[in-house]
């Protein structure tokens, strides 16, 4: 996926403004994707040169003046053609902790496993906060987005892959801390 998709996407629920995107890219794609707002910002105005969005000011009285974006229709079509368009190619993850445990072996074992506790706990707290978040910001769009009722079970899928993420995320860690036990003892 891509950023410029992800926030086509957003905008075929409704315009929005620069600050609603990010809120809502944070409150529902943030669970697989990430994008920090200086970033979205950084793409709606490309996306507006391209085309695919545009964007008119909005008067305030009191308060800063602000842009609300709406999707073209050269922005649908990309967007429709995007979804369309699936061709598998594995992303490669980044996961610096992965990259510590493959050059683990330049300190002390026990170090590693300390980082892998700590890792794992991680995992554990953001699995939490995944399953009763998503599910409160799933049922809260669901009855502000148009056709957000219908559109649950799909934004539950997406959930259900973060949250076995973190699973074997959870489980490749308590793995690697058994058999650098195993090495130390």
């Amino acid at each position: 996926m891509s950023l410029p998709h992800g926030l086509l996407g957003l905008l075929t629920y409704s315009d929005s403004t620069g600050y609603d995107l990010s809120k809502l890219f944070k409150d529902s794609l943030n669970f697989f994707w990430s994008a920090p707002s200086a970033q979205i910002y950084r793409e709606l105005d490309r996306m507006e040169e391209t085309g695919w969005v545009s964007s008119r000011s909005i008067v305030q009285e009191g308060r800063p003046n602000k842009r609300l974006y709406s999707i073209t229709p050269a922005g649908r079509e990309e967007f429709t053609r995007w979804l369309s368009d699936f061709r598998y190619k594995p992303e490669n993850p980044h996961n610096a902790m992965v990259m510590r445990v493959f050059f683990g072996a330049e300190i002390e074992p026990e170090k590693t496993i300390e980082l892998l506790n700590e890792f794992r706990r991680k995992c554990a707290e953001d699995l939490e906060s995944m399953q009763t978040t998503a599910k409160q910001n799933i049922d809260m769009y669901g009855q502000t987005v148009p056709g957000g009722e219908f559109k649950k079970a799909y934004w539950k899928i997406t959930v259900g892959v973060g949250i076995l993420e973190l699973r074997g995320l959870i489980e490749w860690a308590e793995q690697s801390i058994e058999t650098l036990k195993g090495r130390i003892e």
